[in-house]
C-alpha cells in the first residue's frame, strides 16, 4: 500500500532533481558570459593605461628627497591614493546582464553580416554543382559510362557473394545450436545478441569487404556510388533492426497495440529515414566527395538530409497517439505504486513530438539559410537523437537484466521490503547517472562540455561543490525516508509471508501513520532548510520569521491546541482506536472511522457522521475493548416450572457452544444466574455470555430464537403474556 505522500515525495526528489539539471545547463554558460561580461566590448576607444605603481613612487621618493620639491611629494602622494582605490573599485566584471547582452548583439551582428543571403548562396551551391555534373558527365578519361556500369555491378556482386557466404555460416550455426531468428515479445539479453548477429553482422561484414577493396584499388566513379548506395541500404536496415529491438523492449504494460500498429503502417517510413538519413552521411564522405564533386555531393547530402528531416516529422505527426502510448503506457504494479511517474511519463507522452518538429525546423531553417556547413546541423541533431535512443536502450536493457535475476530469488523466498525499495533507490540513481552522463555527451556533441565547466573554471567549481552537496542531502534524505517508511508500513501491514500472520494493533495502525506524516514533514524540512543553505541563501532570518509566526500562531490558536495536546495524551493512552465503538457523551456515539491529531470522527447507528474535537471530550466509554456480556432475560409464567425454565436456558446455551459461527464469538459457557425477580405478569430468569466486543446483540437474537422454539415444545415451561397472568380477566375473556 503506497499513500498519497509517498507520490508527493517522489515529486519533491524529482522535481529537484530537475532543478539540479537546469543549474547544470545554466552554469554551463555562465563563465563564458561572465567572460564576456567582463570585456565588455562597446567601445571602440581604448582608455590609456594609467600609469605603474613603481613608476608614481619612484618619482614621489624624488620629490620628497628634495626639500624644495617636497610640498610636490606630498600632493602627488594625495593624488595617487585616490587614483589606486577608484582603481581597485573599478571593475569591468560589474557589467555582468549588460556586457554579456552587448556582446551577444555585437556577436550576431558581426556574425549575419557576414552571411550570405540565402537566395545568392543557394545558386551558387547549385550553379556549382551544376558544374560538377556537367564535369562528370563530360570527361572522357578513363570512367566511360560502361566501366562505370560495371565498376558499380561488380561491387554489388561482391557483396552479394560475401552476403551469402556469411548468411549460409550464420543458418548451419542456428541450426546447429538450434536458435531462432525473430525476436519474442519478451526477449533475454541472449535473444537480442543472436538478433543482432543475425540481422547486422553479415551484412556489415559484407559492407566491409566492399569498403576495402575499393580504398585498395583506384576510386572510380562507379565503386563510389555502389559503396554510396550499399552504405544507404544496410544503414537503412541498421536503424531499422534497432527500432526493432526497441520496440521488442517494449511490449509490456498494454502496448502491443501501438507496436502493432508501427509494425503495420511507420515500417516502411522508418526505412525511408535511414536510408535518407545514410545517404547523406555518405556521400558528404571526405574520401569519396572528390570523385562526384564537392559542391555537387554537398548538394545531394543536404537534399537528403532535410528529406530525412521532413520525414522524421511526418513520423512524429503521423504516430503521434502510438508513441505517447509506448511512452506512457507501463506494468500495473508501477501504474499503482509510482504515480508521480506516471504523470510525468503521461506529459512527455502528450508532448513527445513537440521537441522533434522543433528540433527539425531549427536544422531546416540553419540549413537553408546557410549558417553552417551543409550537414554540421542535422549530423548534430541527428546524433543527439541517436544518442537519446542509446540512453533508452541501455535503461531498458539495465531494467531487463535486474528484473531478471531477481525473478528466481522472488520465486523461492520474497526478499526483505526494505533491500526491495533500497535497489530500486539504486536503480534510480543509475538512471540519474545514465541522464547526467547523456547531458554531457549531449554538450559535447554540440562542442561544448559541462565537465569542463565544471573543473576548469572557479564559478563552475563552486557551482558544482554546491550541487554535489545538495545531491548527497537529497539522497541522505531519499534513504532516510526509505528505511522510516517502510518500517511503518510493515509494522502496520507485514508484506513477509513469515510475518504475514502478525496483525498488528489498532493503537498501532492508529499511531503509525500520524509518525508517518510527523517523520515526513521533519525530513521536507530539514532538506529544504539545508539545500537552500548550500545554495547560498541565508537561512538565519528565514527560520527566526517562522519562530515568530509559530509563537503568534500559538497565542491566537490556544483551543487548537489544546485540542492538539488532549489527542496526544489520548493516542498515547490507547483510550480509543479505529474501529471501536465509543460514547464520548453529549449524544456523541458510534464507530470510530479516523484519528486525527486534533478530532476524532464517529460514524452512529444511523450513518451519521460526528467530528469531535479532542478539546470536548470529558470522558469516554469504549465498548470493544477485551470483552462483552450479552444479557439473555426470559420471563416465564406464574405457573411455569422454574426448573425447567433454567435447564431450558442452559440446554440453549450448550447448543449455541456448538454453532459454528457464535463458537467464535462466545468466550466462554453460559453462566445462568437464577430468578432476577417477580413481576405481576410472571418471574424474571437472567442469565449472560461473555463475547467478543459488539457481538452481544448479534448472540441475543440467537438465544431468542431458540429459547422460543424450545418453550414451544415445553408442557411445563410458558412464555408471560400480560393477558393470561391473570386468572380474573381470562375467565371473563
Amino acid at each position: 500500500m503506497k499513500s498519497l505522500l509517498s507520490d508527493t515525495f517522489a515529486r519533491f526528489f524529482s522535481c529537484a532533481f530537475i532543478c539540479l539539471v537546469a543549474c547544470v545547463l545554466l552554469l554551463a554558460h555562465a563563465p563564458v558570459a561572465y567572460a564576456t561580461g567582463a570585456t565588455g566590448g562597446g567601445s571602440t576607444t581604448t582608455p590609456a593605461a594609467p600609469p605603474s605603481s613603481s613608476v608614481l613612487s619612484t618619482l614621489e621618493q624624488t620629490l620628497k628627497s628634495n626639500p624644495s620639491t617636497s610640498a610636490l611629494g606630498a600632493s602627488l602622494q594625495k593624488a595617487t591614493q585616490p587614483a589606486a582605490t577608484n582603481n581597485t573599485t573599478t571593475n569591468p566584471a560589474n557589467k555582468g546582464l549588460i556586457g554579456l547582452i552587448s556582446n551577444s548583439l555585437d556577436s550576431a551582428q558581426s556574425h549575419y553580416s557576414q552571411v550570405v543571403a540565402p537566395q545568392k548562396y543557394w545558386s551558387q551551391q547549385f550553379g556549382s554543382a551544376w558544374a560538377d555534373l556537367s564535369t562528370l558527365i563530360s570527361r572522357q578519361d578513363n570512367d566511360t559510362p560502361l566501366r562505370v556500369l560495371l565498376h558499380f555491378v561488380e561491387m554489388l556482386i561482391l557483396f552479394g557473394i560475401v552476403l551469402v557466404i556469411v548468411q549460409y555460416i550464420g543458418k548451419r550455426v542456428r541450426s546447429h545450436f538450434q536458435m531462432h531468428l525473430e525476436l519474442s515479445k519478451d526477449p533475454s539479453a541472449k535473444e537480442l545478441f543472436i538478433y543482432i548477429l543475425n540481422r547486422m553482422v553479415p551484412s556489415l561484414l559484407a559492407l566491409l569487404v566492399v569498403i576495402t577493396v575499393v580504398l585498395s584499388q583506384p576510386l572510380s566513379l562507379g565503386r563510389v556510388l555502389a559503396v554510396v548506395l550499399l552504405y544507404s541500404l544496410i544503414g537503412a536496415r541498421l536503424f531499422r533492426a534497432i527500432c526493432a529491438i526497441i520496440f521488442s523492449l517494449s511490449h509490456t504494460g498494454h502496448r502491443n497495440v501501438a507496436i502493432n500498429i508501427i509494425h503495420q503502417h511507420g515500417w516502411k517510413l522508418l526505412y525511408a529515414i535511414g536510408c535518407a538519413g545514410f545517404l547523406g552521411d555518405g556521400i558528404n564522405n571526405s574520401k569519396l566527395s572528390p570523385i562526384i564533386g564537392s559542391a555537387l555531393s554537398s548538394v545531394v547530402a543536404t537534399l537528403a538530409n532535410l528529406t530525412a528531416v521532413i520525414l522524421c516529422c511526418v513520423f512524429a505527426i503521423r504516430f503521434q497517439r502510438p508513441v505517447g502510448q509506448l511512452i506512457a503506457n507501463r506494468a500495473l504494479e508501477i501504474r499503482q505504486n509510482h504515480r508521480a511517474r506516471i504523470e510525468t511519463l503521461e506529459i512527455v507522452a502528450s508532448l513527445w513530438h513537440w521537441p522533434v518538429l522543433i528540433l527539425a525546423a531549427g536544422v531546416s531553417f540553419a540549413t537553408l539559410i546557410g549558417l553552417d556547413k551543409s550537414s554540421d546541423a542535422l549530423n548534430h541533431a541527428l546524433s543527439s537523437v541517436a544518442l537519446l535512443i542509446a540512453l533508452f536502450f541501455v535503461r531498458a536493457l539495465i531494467q531487463r537484466i535486474v528484473t531478471r535475476k531477481l525473478a528466481p530469488l522472488r520465486a523461492k523466498r520474497r526478499p526483505s521490503p526494505y533491500i526491495e525499495r533500497i535497489l530500486k533507490a539504486a536503480f534510480s540513481l543509475l538512471q540519474a547517472a545514465l541522464i547526467i552522463g547523456f547531458l554531457e555527451l549531449l554538450t559535447r556533441i554540440w562542442s561544448h562540455s559541462l565537465l569542463e565547466v565544471a573543473t576548469t573554471t572557479a564559478l563552475g567549481q563552486l557551482a558544482l561543490k554546491a550541487l554535489s552537496k545538495i545531491s548527497l542531502t537529497l539522497i541522505v534524505a531519499w534513504l532516510v525516508w526509505i528505511i522510516l517508511d517502510t518500517a511503518i508500513q510493515e509494522a502496520i501491514s507485514p508484506s513477509r509471508s513469515s510475518r504475514r500472520g502478525r496483525r498488528a494493533s489498532t493503537r498501532m495502525r492508529t499511531i503509525l501513520p500520524l509518525l508517518r506524516n510527523a517523520a515526513m514533514l521533519t525530513i521536507l524540512t530539514v532538506t529544504v532548510i539545508t539545500t537552500l543553505a548550500n545554495l547560498g541563501i541565508n537561512v538565519t532570518p528565514l527560520l527566526a520569521s517562522a519562530g515568530v509566526v509559530g509563537i503568534a500562531v500559538g497565542f491566537g490558536s490556544q483551543s487548537l491546541i489544546k485540542d492538539v495536546i488532549t489527542g496526544i495524551f489520548i493516542l498515547i493512552e490507547d483510550s480509543m482506536s479505529v474501529g471501536d465503538w465509543v460514547d464520548l457523551g453529549n449524544s456523541h456515539a458510534g464507530t470510530v472511522e479516523h484519528l486525527s491529531i486534533r478530532t476524532v470522527r464517529l460514524r452512529d447507528s444511523n450513518g451519521s457522521v460526528h467530528s469531535v474535537p479532542f478539546s470536548q471530550i470529558v470522558a469516554i466509554r469504549n465498548d470493544s475493548r477485551g470483552y462483552t456480556y450479552a444479557t439473555l432475560k426470559l420471563q416465564v409464567t406464574l405457573a411455569s416450572s422454574i426448573d425447567d425454565a433454567l435447564k431450558l436456558m442452559q440446554e440453549t446455551g450448550a447448543e449455541m457452544l456448538k454453532d459454528r459461527r457464535l463458537k467464535q464469538i462466545l468466550q466462554n459457557p453460559i453462566e445462568v444466574y437464577g430468578v432476577n425477580g417477580f413481576e405481576l405478569n410472571g418471574i424474571n430468569l437472567i442469565a449472560g455470555f461473555r463475547t467478543n466486543p459488539q457481538t452481544q446483540s448479534e448472540v441475543v437474537r440467537a438465544f431468542n430464537r431458540r429459547i422460543k422454539n424450545k418453550i414451544d415444545a415445553s408442557t411445563t415451561v410458558h412464555l408471560a403474556t400480560a393477558w393470561e397472568n391473570f386468572p380474573a380477566v381470562s375467565k371473563t375473556v
